[in-house]
């Protein structure tokens, strides 16, 4: 059985369970590497390689034949300093798994998306040590996953500011409108079948009507009929709300990787043979702007009266 480590953040976020998930489907065995920014300092990619390296060197001795594997959330971060990780640890690298198994011989194996979301891979390292971020969402059907008793703090090596490769001028927060498809119980997503930037206002009204966030795939966004923070898919947001509602949505296989962990998914689309029905719990086969609005008067009705 492998030895694991988890990498979380102090303030949570997006990723965590998953993480967790995965760590539990590779046996249980594990350990966590908490990040805490005081303590480390402003994020910088080689700062967060050299001191998860740090302390995960520590305990490589203990059984020099057992495997060890490092998960991380899938992040726009990790994504930049997990494979300096895995260089300073001469560990394979293995970006956005969505699954993990062990084998019969204790072999590890681990499921990822290629081509654009398009093929799923089933993977085996050829070395003792793995470094992998797990996909937002991959494990939305699992249950929360207990946190680890063993938790090591992530210092801040002694000798860092040798090694600093780049300088921080300065830090500033990215406008987002106030989206946080990430964290969201309840999302309604515009496809491209609402029609036109002018018609995007039927899926904000039902947002608004569900205390919803405002999703789009990507069409939407591509066209600039939303701006990108509200795109859902393997290229946008990974969500796992407890109610997804698709409005107009085709449902590309990115896009289906970008939501099928949700807990509650209904899909409104005039094609009876759109892919998203695979995947939706309750599907309506009708046109979008005769249901949305009527649910959303139906919604704003039981609100006035309550």
């Amino acid at each position: 059985m492998p030895a694991v480590w988890l990498v979380e953040d102090t303030r949570g976020g997006p990723g965590t369970q998953e993480v967790r998930a995965c760590g539990r489907a590779l046996g249980g065995n594990c350990r966590v590497a908490l990040l805490e920014e005081e303590r480390l300092g402003p994020y910088a990619p080689g700062l967060y390689a050299e001191a998860l390296h740090a302390l995960i060197a520590q305990g490589d001795g203990e059984d020099p034949e057992r495997p060890i594997v490092v998960l991380l959330p899938h992040t726009y971060q990790s994504a930049e300093y997990a494979p300096r990780l895995a260089v300073r640890l001469g560990a394979a690298y293995i970006a956005s798994v969505s699954g993990a198994s062990l084998d019969d011989d204790g072999g590890l194996r681990f499921r990822r998306s290629i081509f654009q979301a398009r093929l799923r891979a089933d993977v085996r390292p050829k070395k003792r040590t793995v470094v992998a971020t797990v996909q937002v969402g991959a494990f939305g059907g699992a249950g929360p996953a207990p946190s680890p008793h063993d938790v090591f703090e992530v210092g801040r090596p002694a000798d860092i500011e040798e090694h600093q490769e780049r300088e921080i001028l300065g830090r500033e927060a990215a406008s987002g409108g106030g989206v946080d498809l990430a964290s969201a119980e309840r999302i309604v997503t515009a496809g491209r079948g609402v029609g036109g930037p002018d018609e995007v206002s039927v899926a904000a009204d039902l947002a608004a009507a569900l205390d919803a966030e405002l999703g789009a795939s990507r069409p939407v966004v591509d066209n600039g009929w939303l701006p990108r923070e509200h795109q859902v898919g393997s290229s946008g947001h990974i969500v796992t709300p407890n109610l997804y509602v698709a409005l107009g949505v085709s449902g590309s296989i990115q896009h289906l990787m970008g939501m099928s962990g949700s807990r509650i998914i209904v899909a409104i689309n005039k094609d009876p043979e759109a892919p998203i029905f695979s995947v939706a719990h309750y599907g309506i086969v009708a046109d979008l702007h005769d249901v949305a609005p009527a649910l959303t008067r139906l919604l704003k009705a039981r609100r006035q009266s309550a």
